[in-house]
Order: structure tokens, then C-alpha cells, then sequence
């Protein structure tokens, strides 16, 4: 478990959370959400299942899932085709 300074505990009793508790949460990994947040723009949507690249987004209440390519570099470049297409629906 990891070890938490006492202004930690303190905090963390301020808030109703047990010392065993809070350093049992302190040695979690940090970043167990998934990766979307920290993608930059020209890989934001993209997504990778075995060997392929998918274009994944959300618009107007559809789900769109399509393949695109192999190679990221590619992907990246049908992304930037396929996006207006999409909106233009």
C-alpha cells in the first residue's frame, strides 16, 4: 500500500474516507480511464483493434464505427477525408 502524509489523512477523514481505505485508493493506478483524454487532435476518434484502424465518433445520435487502414499515418488521413462526409449527412 502506499504510503500517505498525514495532511493526506487528514484530508481524507475531512471527507469521510478511512486511512486503510485512502492509502489502499493511493496505490490504484493513476490513469485507469480510458485514453481519449490525453489523445492528441489527429488521433482523437481513431481507434485500434488488432491491425486495423477505426474511425469511432458520435453525431447527431449515430454511432459510427468504420474501418479505415493499417497503417496510422493513412488512418489519419481518411479520418480527415471521411469527418466531412459524415457532417454533410
Amino acid at each position: 500500500m502506499a504510503s500517505l502524509t498525514p495532511d493526506e489523512l487528514r484530508w481524507a477523514a475531512s471527507v469521510g474516507i478511512a486511512p486503510d481505505r485512502a492509502r489502499w485508493l493511493a496505490s490504484c493506478p493513476k490513469f485507469t480511464r480510458w485514453d481519449y483524454e490525453k489523445k492528441s487532435a489527429a488521433d482523437r476518434n481513431l481507434w485500434k483493434n488488432g491491425a486495423f484502424w477505426f474511425l469511432r465518433l458520435q453525431y447527431q445520435g449515430r454511432n459510427i464505427c468504420e474501418r479505415l487502414s493499417t497503417d496510422l499515418t493513412e488512418a489519419r488521413r481518411l479520418k480527415h477525408v471521411r469527418l466531412p462526409q459524415i457532417k454533410a449527412l
